[in-house]
């Protein structure tokens, strides 16, 4: 199918009809942030994602400044001769903005100064862990082999997220929409000037539904979005949004651009997450990922208590450092695929009580890879689990059919075979599970990582994983020595 044809899907069922006034408009329920984010500074750039192009290295202003005339008059520079801006000028931060969407990945952007000038680092931090949940619940087979849709729910004048998320992934399709009228004429502009509108489609809310999809597409069953993303207003009102300033222990470092729409929603940012939960219950599956920034603390435990309460356990929840700032996010699924980037989870004392259980668990053997991969083929092979290794990758994919390996188990095979009546499944029965299991071999020793991939019960899995670490154990360490 041509590429041209993933986003008429989406945007065939939508007009373009931005003359309509809405009274949601006035709700202030659709657009971004509450105020503007601190630009990233040296001492953060190791917090940063992984794969983030700014991570190890900051802009160099004074490289900029020669190469992009329209930004020599905002940088100065200090006694020592380092470059600098003025974080607290509006037209110096955008035009920031522009210099590193045009050097780093051909942007081109137009942002009104009375509108939410976006940090780049920031919010690329938010589309590499995308990335990261995408391709972490992605089955082995269709890894990377199909077109991800994804909503950018308040996309804001620049459309930020969705043209950094299309440059960077060549088979995404967004949906991005808003309830402010302006900002989705400059958000079209901004699409079209750089040529994506055949994979962005930008859509005026007018119906105030936080997570916007026509009646026709929720029926439409070959439609799946792999994500939402979002990244709400903070505040409630101009009142709490100055005593948040107030109580900070060091004054802004940067100016304030972003409009009433962008500051505030009734409820703030902990009410307008809530309402896209309650969207959710009713979606469910037709978007696999439903995910969200946070601004504030507080806001993260609260949404994790509620998703616990309507019994949804499959939940991711992360930091992202930039900069002076620390921001959070959250996404949960009704999915079964099951996530597994570790490392991407927060380290925060503060988030650990929130944090969901690990999907990932690892043991480190004495031995080199080979015997233990030796062993792990007899060992499968002996509890019927089903599946493949790849040897590129030293991973191995594969499902348990039947529990084969508990001790009430191992007693019921024990008796079959005596009676020679073998023990079969049952015609329609799902999997109990599916993981992978990677051999990572390191200097004297080889480290296994066993990952829950997709399943509904934790438990059937943690005590796969347990009788496979224990053997492994028994075999590699715990050995007793050969009589002599």
């Amino acid at each position: 199918m041509p590429r041209k044809r993933y986003k008429d899907k989406i945007s065939d069922f939508f007009d373009n009809s931005l003359n309509t006034k809405s009274a949601s408009k006035e709700k202030g329920v659709l657009s971004k942030r509450s105020h503007s984010e601190s630009t990233e500074s040296d001492s953060s750039l190791t917090k940063m994602h992984p794969r983030n192009r700014y991570k190890d290295k900051s802009p160099d202003f004074s490289v900029l400044a020669f190469k992009y005339p329209s930004f020599y008059p905002f940088v100065h520079y200090s006694k020592e001769g380092k470059p600098f801006i003025d974080y607290k000028n509006p037209e110096a931060v955008r035009e920031l903005t522009y210099c590193l969407l045009r050097e780093d990945f051909n942007l081109f952007l137009d942002i009104p100064l009375d509108t939410l000038c976006p940090p780049v680092p920031s919010r690329l931090n938010y589309i590499h862990w995308i990335e990261d949940l995408v391709s972490s619940t992605e089955s082995h087979e269709e890894s990377g082999q199909h077109t991800v849709y994804g909503i950018d729910i308040g996309t804001g004048a620049s459309c930020i997220y969705p043209l950094l998320g299309c440059t960077l992934n060549k088979n995404w399709v967004f949906l991005a929409t808003d309830i402010d009228e302006k900002a989705v004429k400059y958000a079209k502009d901004n699409v079209q000037r750089n040529s994506l509108d055949d994979r962005i489609t930008v859509h005026y809310n007018k119906m105030g539904k936080k997570i916007l999809l026509d009646e026709n597409m929720i029926k439409d069953t070959t439609l799946k979005f792999s994500f939402c993303m979002c990244n709400p207003p903070f505040y409630e009102n101009q009142e709490e949004y100055e005593k948040g300033v107030e109580n900070k222990l060091t004054t802004p470092h940067s100016v304030c651009t972003g409009s009433s729409n962008e500051m505030f929603t009734p409820g703030g940012e902990f009410q307008f997450i809530k309402d896209i939960l309650e969207e959710s219950l009713f979606l469910r599956t037709k978007i696999r990922w439903y995910t969200s920034k946070i601004g504030r603390l507080e806001t993260v435990n609260k949404m994790v208590c509620e998703l616990k309460k309507v019994g949804i356990d499959n939940y991711v929840i992360t930091e992202f450092c930039q900069g002076f700032t620390r921001r959070w996010g959250i996404g949960w699924s009704f999915g079964t695929q099951r996530p597994t980037f570790s490392d991407l989870q927060p380290v925060s004392k503060k988030l650990r009580k929130s944090a969901p259980p690990k999907n990932e668990f690892c043991v480190i053997l004495p031995i080199n890879m080979i015997e233990v991969f030796k062993f792990l083929r007899h060992l499968f092979d002996e509890l019927e689990v089903i599946g493949q290794w790849d040897e590129e990758v030293n991973t191995f994919y594969g499902s348990a059919q039947i529990n084969t390996w508990s001790r009430a188990a191992r007693r019921a095979k024990s008796k079959s075979e005596s009676q020679k009546t073998p023990i079969k499944r049952k015609a329609g029965d799902e999997d109990l599970f599916e993981f992978s299991c990677n051999l990572e071999p390191l200097d004297v020793s080889t480290r296994v990582i066993v990952s829950w991939t997709n399943g509904k019960d934790r438990n059937i899995f943690e005590s796969f994983y347990l009788h496979i670490k224990k053997r492994l154990e028994q075999e590699f360490i715990n050995k007793p020595d050969k009589p002599v």
